[in-house]
């Protein structure tokens, strides 16, 4: 049956020939580099090097992209290419002892070297990414310097980037923006990371690719490439990976699989996740389950005239809501999301008067159910949240122009809302927003720049709710971004960055004319129908060190916000939010934050970040609520990259978080003391004639520390998880 799909697809597809990419990967001395990953970023598409270090790609669609040369223990490299074009000079990679990521696709709309965007970018990859997974998004993230998770006991984790989360950190599933009701603190990203190939994080503002909401920055949740067989044989493979976590009695399965035939190829992944009550050091947390179900396909076709691509994300979860038990004893909340996602990319290169160009198309349909139960043996849901959203965008990658190569875009989202449920919180409502932009970089000797102005229209309009005293209204929000970023390379392992860069955020629905009890964070939230646009302007120096033995970036920002819409308790609280109010003022955060890796040892590497912000509303003279406190993480990691008894990559690491606690207090809210959290952990890889098997062990929180995160909802009742013992398998099928 497998054969006779592919005879089918060979049939189908156009036949694959084109321009060749073709080259030699060598080290600082001139010798042949084999097994080095290069890639050719926007397509997809990757090569391994033989012996003789050399690579090729055929049946190239003309254009121009990022070919991307890693491998571990040296440096990557990342270079423009043309095709067709003249034959490409060697690739140098040079040796270094600690691993960099080897590109970003988030931060501009071209790929880059992560280490030379100007826009302070995080890639989380590997072995990194496999040991951080976790069910929430901003768990696998959170250790990055400058972000932080704003959590609940249940899995839930929204990502705080420098001070700001909600509607101020913009969600992304492989490029495809995500609107799934940010506002809430038990409203996670419902995106998957069990499959992902890495998660980007940009930190600092990125409204001019990204519009509103992009003041604090964006997440990427980068999915595999699927894999054509342009260059080989058709085939089909698959994977299975599988993870237990002691802590909460459960654990989670993926299995993937893909294949191709020529320039047909298709990939789809499955995963489970089920775990039971957290545990504490003080014993475990009543209703605290949860289980998700989450699967994704993707089908394309690339030949010489261009790409096709299809793809589909769900998500399906059960979460319990744990409540505090001194107020509401034997609470048996929960909620249900169903999450459903698509999206069609096509890729062309353009001939004519537009020869070098090539033309990036997207459109984009999500759907997503909240459904919040009051108790275990509700019949209906109190609240049903239910969100529609249309997203578009086309992008023309000009060709370049002397330095400059960029891209003119244009985008377009519809938002539709809708009430679910028996009881109302915030009214039906239509959300449209239309956009262009340009975006341009430019490398000029040490010199990396980019410029990038954006013009944005969104419009907000709602029939009413006589319910809860909203009436029928219409709302316009323009605004104009702009960002400018520069590198300076002063030496081969030292730059300075600097970046300017304006963001917005228009209301939201919730915003304007929330008022009701929110059952999922047990809490009555209130509007305010009057509110502005909320802008930024962001100021930010760095430096980075890039040697052969030491990796290290160190930021500071200022980002002075207008007209900060923000969540204030009122009420009878006895000093928790239990009622929260939405009113808007200046604000202004500075922060730092920085990193350090050194080899000290052929083996060891030490490792050392932080990050620190300071969230003030000058309008009322109080701290922000929610601006996490200082944080240190220290640690050691060894290596072994050699087999050792048919094993590879081998590591072990022992790190510390030390929290401080946060003394900044808006006067309703609570700062729990300081902490420190110990993980210790190792794992390997072993080569077999069918692909890599991982294994992974490691052990969080070793001492079993007592501790209230200040970013936890429920800081002011319910300790942080224990000691947890987790063990990742994934091997070929």
């Amino acid at each position: 049956m497998r054969n006779h799909l592919f005879v089918l697809a060979g049939v189908l597809a156009p036949a694959a020939v084109g321009a060749q990419v073709a080259g030699r990967v060598v080290d600082s001395v001139g010798a042949p580099v084999a097994d080095a990953r290069v890639q050719l970023v926007e397509l997809g598409r990757a090569r391994v090097t033989g012996a003789d270090g050399r690579f090729h790609f055929t049946a190239v669609a003309p254009g121009r992209y990022t070919l991307s040369v890693a491998r571990v223990g040296h440096a990557p490299q990342a270079r423009r290419v043309a095709v067709p074009g003249e034959p490409l000079p060697d690739v140098v990679l040079r040796a270094v002892g600690v691993q960099l990521a080897a590109v970003q696709v988030t931060a501009s709309p071209g790929a880059t070297r992560a280490d030379e965007s100007p826009q302070p970018t995080a890639v989380v990859e590997g072995a990194e990414l496999r040991t951080r997974q976790g069910a929430a998004l901003a768990e696998a993230i959170e250790l990055v310097p400058g972000v932080r998770s704003l959590s609940m006991t249940t899995g839930i984790g929204k990502p705080v980037i420098r001070g700001m989360t909600h509607y101020r950190v913009v969600t992304l599933d492989n490029g495809q923006r995500s609107e799934t009701q940010a506002w809430g603190h038990d409203h996670s990203p419902n995106v998957e990371t069990a499959a992902a190939e890495r998660v980007e994080v940009i930190k600092g503002p990125a409204s001019v690719l990204y519009g509103s909401d992009a003041l604090g920055g964006v997440v990427n949740v980068i999915a595999p490439p699927v894999p054509d067989a342009l260059d080989g044989t058709a085939f089909v493979r698959g994977r299975a990976t599988t993870g237990y976590h002691t802590n909460v009695r459960g654990g989670d399965g993926t299995l993937s699989a893909e294949g191709a035939r020529g320039g047909v190829r298709a990939r789809g992944a499955l995963t489970l996740r089920r775990s039971g009550a957290m545990r504490t050091p003080a014993g475990a947390l009543d209703n605290t389950d949860a289980r998700r179900l989450a699967a994704e396909g993707a089908l394309g076709w690339r030949g010489t005239r261009g790409s096709v691509s299809a793809r589909y994300a769900g998500r399906d979860e059960r979460l319990e809501i744990f409540d505090d038990p001194a107020a509401s004893p034997g609470y048996t909340g929960y909620q249900r999301i169903a999450t459903h996602r698509a999206s069609i990319d096509a890729d062309l290169p353009l001939g004519g008067a537009l020869a070098g160009a090539r033309l990036q198309a997207n459109a984009g349909y999500e759907q997503n159910l909240r459904r919040e139960f009051a108790g275990a043996d509700a019949a209906a849901p109190d609240l049903g949240l239910f969100v529609r959203n249309w997203t578009g965008f086309a992008h023309l990658h000009h060709a370049p122009v002397g330095p400059f190569a960029g891209t003119l875009g244009v985008s377009a989202m519809e938002s539709r809302f809708a009430n679910r449920g028996s009881k109302l919180l915030i009214p039906g409502s239509v959300s449209r927003t239309g956009a262009v932009y340009l975006f341009e970089q430019a490398e000029v000797g040490r010199w990396r720049a980019s410029l990038g102005a954006r013009f944005d229209h969104r419009t907000l309009s709602t029939d009413g709710e006589a319910g809860i005293g909203v009436p029928a209204q219409r709302r316009a929000f323009p605004a104009l971004t702009g960002s400018a970023g520069v590198l300076y390379r002063l030496s081969t392992p030292v730059a300075l960055v600097a970046n300017v860069a304006r963001g917005f955020r228009a209301p939201a629905a919730p915003d304007l004319w929330a008022n009701g009890f929110h059952e999922g964070t047990r809490a009555f939230e209130r509007g305010a129908p009057d509110l502005r646009v909320e802008t930024s302007l962001n100021t930010e120096l760095g430096a980075r060190v890039t040697a052969s033995s030491l990796t290290a970036e160190l930021t500071g920002f200022v980002n002075r916000v207008d007209d900060y819409i923000y969540l204030r308790p009122f009420g009878a609280g006895g000093g928790t939010f239990d009622s929260l109010q939405v009113v808007q003022g200046d604000a202004r955060l500075v922060g730092v934050e920085g990193r350090a890796a050194w080899r000290a040892l052929p083996a060891v590497t030490l490792q050392l970040s932080g990050d620190w912000v300071r969230g003030q509303n000058l309008s009322a003279d109080v701290p922000l609520t929610f601006i996490p406190p200082l944080r240190v993480v220290y640690g050691l990691r060894l290596d072994r990259a050699a087999p050792w008894r048919g094993l590879r990559a081998l590591h072990a690491a022992a790190s510390a978080e030390t929290h401080a606690r946060q003394t900044r207090l808006d006067p309703r809210d609570l700062g729990p003391p300081g902490y420190t959290l110990t993980t210790v952990g190792g794992g390997f890889t072993r080569l077999t004639p069918r692909g890599p098997v991982t294994v992974d062990l490691s052990v969080r929180n070793l001492f079993d520390v007592r501790h209230r995160s200040f970013m936890s909802r429920y800081k002011a009742f319910a300790d942080g998880p224990g000691r947890g013992i987790v063990l990742r398998v994934g091997a070929p099928l």
